[in-house]
């Protein structure tokens, strides 16, 4: 990897655009590395507390703008070029695609619009568990030039892969994996057809003999896809319900396709099914989703702030068998919610429905328009999160089970899912709500 990145800055001004921790991680390499002519770093804000040594900094604004007065550009995932990218005259690349370049053949890739912190989490717990070498990084929280050192021609690289990440890239691993493709990240794609042309780029360039692992709602095209394909099902687990296996903390429907995507990970590199089951048993699932985070006078609260659309919402009102109430909405991005408000009006059996935020109120709106303005359950319009949790209180009763589920982004109310989900706990707690 370091022979790759030094052949790559030889004697090149090199941009680091966007200075979050993956730029953090990119500015060390090159550091590392060296042999760059100069070194530069673009972001909207300036980086403060941080020993930048002898880069450039470019800030504000114009921050897009400088990107072609540079030899190489390494992209931050997420960051929205303001021109097509073959019109820029410099060449953008990113970690994920240099790792991918260097390691592809080691990777286990894996996207999809929901369940891919799981699967990754699962996978890289069911290999470590059975001794195989294994890590975790990507969008889970790792950048990829963090774990370059601890890689030997043995180790299987369990990636999560955004949207973002696959973007730009040109090259595929060999053992790729789409678990579902719903309709997200309007914002920065303005369609979803351009969310979906991103997303392929994880098998766009396999070669024949590599595999795709993909889940039933997405089926690539046969002319575009150079690898084999295999459609996952649940009904490969050696079991029918996570229920059936004592002590498993997996709960709902959706986390048993989840298992299946790693169970045939995992029996591919030889782990038996008693071997895949006993890890199982010692599997904990991730914050944020479908996470049980108290219960108060007899009422479950589940924090299912990872819910971002609306097929992750209607699985989570499916997956709690005691659910009464849930709390729907935040920032507002266009997505369509006809299926939920569907749901909702006819095979939703929760008795409260509590709607918060800008799609909230959308949601709602729709939900009465569908209705004729009257409902079949108990339904309330709130301002935001406080006023829903206080409301969910005073509603749900014992025996029952709230969940946080917003099938919408968090952004503009919080600084991320993370945030909303730590909030909506610290609001259960509080006796005075």
């Amino acid at each position: 990897m370091l022979n790759l990145i030094a052949d790559l800055i030889k004697d090149k001004s090199v941009l680091i655009l966007g200075f979050g921790r993956e730029g953090h991680s990119t500015y060390k390499m090159l550091h590392r590395v060296g042999g760059y002519s100069s070194v530069a770093i673009a972001d909207m804000k300036y980086p403060e507390d941080y020993d930048l040594g002898d880069a450039e900094i470019f800030a504000g604004d114009g921050y897009l703008d400088v990107l072609d007065s540079f030899d190489i550009v390494i992209k931050s995932p997420g960051l929205v070029l303001p021109k097509k990218f073959s019109e820029y005259k410099c060449l953008i690349t990113s970690q994920t695609e240099l790792f991918f370049k260097r390691y592809r053949d080691q990777i286990i890739g894996i996207t999809g619009t929901k369940g891919k912190s799981t699967v990754s989490s699962l996978t890289y717990h069911e290999l470590s568990q059975n001794g195989i070498p294994a890590l975790l990084a990507g969008n889970i929280g790792t950048p990829v030039f963090e774990i370059v050192d601890d890689i030997t021609p043995e180790t299987k690289i369990v990636l999560e892969l955004s949207c973002h990440q696959l973007e730009y890239n040109h090259y595929s691993p060999a053992l790729s994996v789409i678990l579902n493709i719903y309709e997200d990240h309007l914002d920065h794609y303005g369609t979803h057809e351009n969310y979906v042309n991103a997303k392929k780029n994880i098998y766009l360039h396999q070669k024949p003999l590599e595999m795709l692992y993909c889940g039933e709602n997405f089926l690539p095209y046969k002319k575009e896809n150079p690898s084999r394909t295999f459609v996952v099902k649940p009904d490969i687990l050696p079991f029918k319900s996570l229920s059936d296996i004592e002590g498993v903390k997996l709960r709902g429907e959706h986390n048993l396709s989840d298992c299946a995507f790693a169970y045939l990970i995992a029996k591919s590199l030889g782990v038996t099914d008693e071997g895949f089951i006993a890890a199982l048993k010692t599997f904990n699932p991730l914050k944020h989703r479908l996470e049980p985070v108290a219960n108060i006078g007899g009422i479950e609260y589940f924090d299912d702030s990872i819910s971002t659309t609306v097929e992750s919402s209607i699985n989570a009102m499916k997956s709690i068998e005691n659910a009464q109430t849930i709390l729907l909405g935040g920032m507002d991005r266009g997505i369509d919610y006809s299926a939920l408000v569907e749901y909702l009006a006819t095979d939703c059996k929760l008795a409260n429905i509590v709607f918060m935020y800008a799609s909230g109120k959308r949601i709602y709106e729709m939900l009465s328009e569908r209705c004729g303005g009257t409902f079949s359950k108990n339904v309330y319009l709130t301002a935001d999160l406080k006023e829903a949790v206080s409301v969910a209180k005073s509603i749900t009763k014992p025996g029952g089970a709230c969940i946080l589920s917003p099938a919408a982004a968090s952004y503009g109310y919080f600084k991320n899912f993370e945030e909303r989900g730590d909030a909506f706990t610290k609001l259960v707690l509080d006796t005075n709500i």
